[in-house]
């Protein structure tokens, strides 16, 4: 079975049967109906509550399944088996991450390879809306929100200064040479850019590149680095972090890498994008003061890794890009060349601007959009919603210059309506299309199916 040929039912039958291998004492083991969270372009994870039987005890446990996404790949590979060898070796450190309970790497399975963990219950600040716009970090006061950013900052040093050679992490390639740490990841980045530009030209990335490459040097130290150091790869409760999520970018080199992603990809989700960063988040300054104060060590060459991250997050965008081109997106045309990382490069190393910044999508409360439906095939049909400073109704037929378009199969979007194939996922393999402006979709993600099976009023 290929996953872009199954629904998530296919898929909790076909675990259902592999849990039961796994567990062969439990009786009734049952999979609940499974759930996709939020927006996710790397692997592709699903939520599940498993139930079964021990004698005459009921078990039960949330579980978290992560699997190898095949139709929408991001970067050029992916190695489930290092991810769950980090959070394994991770387990008895401070450093608090899920507890993997099953790697299966045998693709006839799930037509993928795909891992399995316990659920950490918490919030999670989102990526799409950015978490300076919605979300937990949005709807908390700025006092929490000191809070919820220390705590991910104390958890950054806390992985930073764990013994990476004690804890057997040297698989990840240990650099060799002074700056074997730089080489190590601008030879990924290099590749990684040709395989995502697939020939096009990308003269602020590859620019940036050389730079990096030119004005490499010799890193005080190398530590276990998390690689993707984020709001939205912690989870939280009551404003501490209690999980860190998305090991595939782990690495070993110079700790400032992550230092400087985690200002990057804050800075990326508020200013970046137009979006006002909110109250009660630190500044700059104070980070990496703190961040020394917790490390004992002296946060150097910054600039560097300024540039390096808005390079690394650059060349993310352009696989992103022609991903979502390829299914059906379009006004995508400049996402790849002309983006908040390359404008900031072209900042930050004087080069020619890439374009205009693009403006911050507008508040569904505060504008109107108009949403056109066209269902194909067999009991197709055109229906179309309208909302009005935050009040939405759904019409029958066409609506006049419709911001968005979305076309799908009738007999798909039945399957989005029972909740049996994930509209995400429809999105990414080719099973809807969406033209005109989709920055406003996020928005609408609860809007959608409350009306989608009825008339306006």
């Amino acid at each position: 079975m290929k996953p872009e040929d199954s629904d998530q039912e296919a898929i909790r039958v076909r675990l259902t049967e592999w849990l039961k291998s796994k567990l062969p004492s439990a009786d009734h083991l049952t999979l609940s109906s499974l759930t996709k969270p939020g927006l996710g372009f790397s692997n592709e994870t699903l939520l599940g509550e498993l139930s079964w039987q021990e004698g005459d005890h009921g078990r039960q446990e949330s579980l978290v399944f992560r699997l190898e996404p095949r139709q929408f790949r991001v970067f050029p590979e992916y190695d489930l088996a290092k991810q769950v060898r980090v959070m394994q070796g991770l387990r008895e450190t401070p450093v608090p991450v899920p507890d993997v309970l099953w790697l299966e790497e045998d693709p006839s399975v799930l037509g993928c390879p795909f891992y399995v963990m316990r659920k950490i219950d918490g919030e999670i600040p989102p990526d799409v809306p950015p978490y300076h716009a919605s979300g937990p970090c949005f709807d908390a006061t700025p006092e929490r929100r000191a809070k919820m950013w220390w705590s991910g900052l104390e958890t950054l040093a806390q992985i930073h200064l764990v013994d990476w050679e004690g804890l057997g992490l040297g698989f990840l390639g240990v650099p060799e040479g002074a700056t074997g740490s730089l080489v190590q990841q601008l030879d990924y980045y290099d590749g990684f850019l040709r395989w995502a530009q697939a020939g096009e030209p990308q003269p602020i990335l590859e620019a940036a590149l050389r730079w990096l490459r030119d004005n490499r040097f010799a890193p005080e130290r190398v530590t276990f680095c998390w690689g993707d150091s984020r709001l939205p790869n912690l989870i939280f409760h009551d404003d501490r972090v209690v999980g860190v999520l998305d090991w595939e970018m782990a690495f070993l080199g110079d700790p400032m890498a992550d230092l400087g992603w985690w200002l990057f990809l804050d800075w990326h989700h508020s200013d970046g994008n137009g979006i006002p960063r909110l109250d009660g988040f630190p500044g700059r300054e104070e980070t990496v003061l703190r961040y020394e104060e917790l490390t004992g060590w002296k946060a150097r060459n910054l600039l560097y890794y300024d540039i390096m991250a808005a390079s690394r997050f650059g060349v993310i965008m352009v696989s992103l890009a022609r991903n979502l081109k390829e299914r059906g997106f379009t006004g995508l045309a400049d996402l790849g060349r002309n983006n908040p990382a390359t404008r900031r490069l072209a900042d930050l190393l004087d080069l020619p601007p890439p374009g205009q910044p693009g403006e911050a999508p507008a508040s569904i409360d505060e504008t109107t959009v108009r949403v056109q439906f066209h269902l194909t095939g067999p009991g197709g049909h055109d229906w179309y919603l309208v909302v009005e400073n935050g009040e939405a109704r759904r019409y029958e037929g066409t609506v006049p210059n419709p911001d968005t378009i979305i076309t799908s199969s009738a007999a798909d979007w039945a399957a989005i309506e029972r909740g049996e194939l994930d509209r995400t996922l429809a999105l990414l393999r080719g099973k809807l299309a969406a033209e005109g402006d989709i920055t406003l979709l996020p928005q609408l993600d609860e809007i959608i199916p409350k009306l989608s099976g009825r008339a306006a009023t």
